[in-house]
């Protein structure tokens, strides 16, 4: 009886674009698991990610403004909900799976440090200052998030296909056209240390070219919510092509992605909207991320957390009850927290850097500050 609900959902995928990938066509997982009876395995996949502890802090995560007061200013989870939507809308037009589509776009950013690209930034030169060859991408983090930080150290064990729509999301390179590479070799992701070129699916595609399409005008809604820009400052030229709101600029993406790539094994822009993309990206470039002056601070802060991090390890070997004989985390939560961290995660020949690289980069803004708070600021003695 169970087996009739999945052989009827294997049934609806057949109306799929032939260049959709079929649930039954997944290379799988690492650990092999028994099929569920009501939900195909990308389905199964966005629910382990929707309900993992990554994807509940992606709400306390700088998207470009930090620790936003203003509620209606975008966080990295609303960011991510908006590519999963945008990217199902299109992709519903287009014949391809919604739920791969779905799981890649809710987890693409799973690996993203606190503070948005400038704790990612700040972490990278710190990683390099320890091992010239390392680097931090929040795309190849993303990765280790869930194969590995989640969960324990077992993961979520999610399908190839998810997996490499994470590792190959990049939304900082701007293409006019993505094709998915179908010839990579899905079981080597975890030896990608870069940016994992394109996508092996026409999915993942579609999620990399919408990742800039949710954050580029809702990048510009909230600076104009946070005052630093007005409407009416928007070139003409951006508003006559793709209008002058979110709303508009995103109707105006869409319609121009649907009817760019009906019967396309690619995701292609015409070269008017790929045009109009790249002048929106210029101006947000120079009136909205390159005028945020907190990237200092947040360097201070990341290094200053990582250094404590380092040195405590330094000084108890990484024990966790010499730490404590000797008081060195009585007064500091974060540092009780960074053991039991390490000791859930039960890391086998780890340097330290990567160890506190790991704890470091799954901080939200809020405990990264209250962390620093709590072991640099002065504490009142009475």
């Amino acid at each position: 009886m169970l087996k009739e609900f999945r052989t009827i959902l294997l049934k609806a995928e057949e109306r799929l674009s032939p260049f959709a990938m079929r649930s039954d066509q997944s290379r799988g997982r690492v650990r092999r698991m028994e099929h569920d009876p009501f939900r195909l395995d990308f389905a199964r996949d966005e629910n382990r990610i929707i309900h993992s502890p990554p994807f509940r802090r992606l709400k306390h995560k700088t998207q470009v403004f930090m620790s936003p007061n203003n509620d209606h200013i975008c966080t990295r989870m609303e960011h991510v909900l908006h590519v999963s939507s945008i990217a199902m809308v299109i992709g519903q037009c287009l014949g391809l799976n919604l739920d791969l589509i779905s799981a890649i776009a809710k987890a693409h950013d799973l690996g993203h440090a606190p503070f948005g690209h400038a704790g990612e930034h700040a972490l990278n030169r710190i990683l390099k200052s320890y091992n010239k060859k390392a680097s931090f991408m929040h795309e190849v983090h993303g990765l280790r998030v869930v194969d590995y930080l989640t969960n324990y150290g077992n993961g979520l064990n999610l399908t190839y296909e998810v997996r490499d729509g994470i590792i190959s999301h990049c939304g900082e390179k701007f293409e006019r056209e993505i094709l998915p590479d179908r010839s990579k070799d899905l079981t080597r992701l975890n030896s990608i240390k870069d940016r994992g070129g394109y996508p092996a699916t026409l999915e993942g595609c579609l999620v990399r070219m919408v990742d800039k399409v949710a954050y580029l005008g809702r990048d510009l809604e909230d600076a104009i919510e946070a005052r630093l820009i007005k409407r009416d400052d928007i070139p003409s030229s951006i508003r006559e092509g793709l209008g002058d709101s979110n709303g508009k600029i995103i109707g105006k993406m869409v319609e121009d992605i649907i009817l760019q790539n009906r019967g396309a094994d690619a995701i292609r822009l015409s070269a008017n909207a790929y045009a109009l993309m790249k002048e929106l990206r210029d101006y947000n470039y120079t009136t909205i991320y390159n005028t945020q002056n907190y990237g200092d601070k947040i360097a201070n802060i990341i290094a200053s957390l990582f250094n404590e991090c380092i040195d405590i390890l330094i000084r108890t070997h990484g024990g966790r009850e010499k730490a404590e004989k000797e008081k060195l985390v009585t007064m500091a939560p974060t540092l009780r927290i960074f053991f039991d961290f390490i000791k859930n995660l039960n890391y086998k020949n780890a340097e330290d850097y990567e160890m506190v690289t790991d704890y470091i980069a799954g901080m939200t803004d809020a405990f990264a500050l209250r962390s620093y708070n709590e072991l640099f600021m002065p504490r009142a003695m009475v």
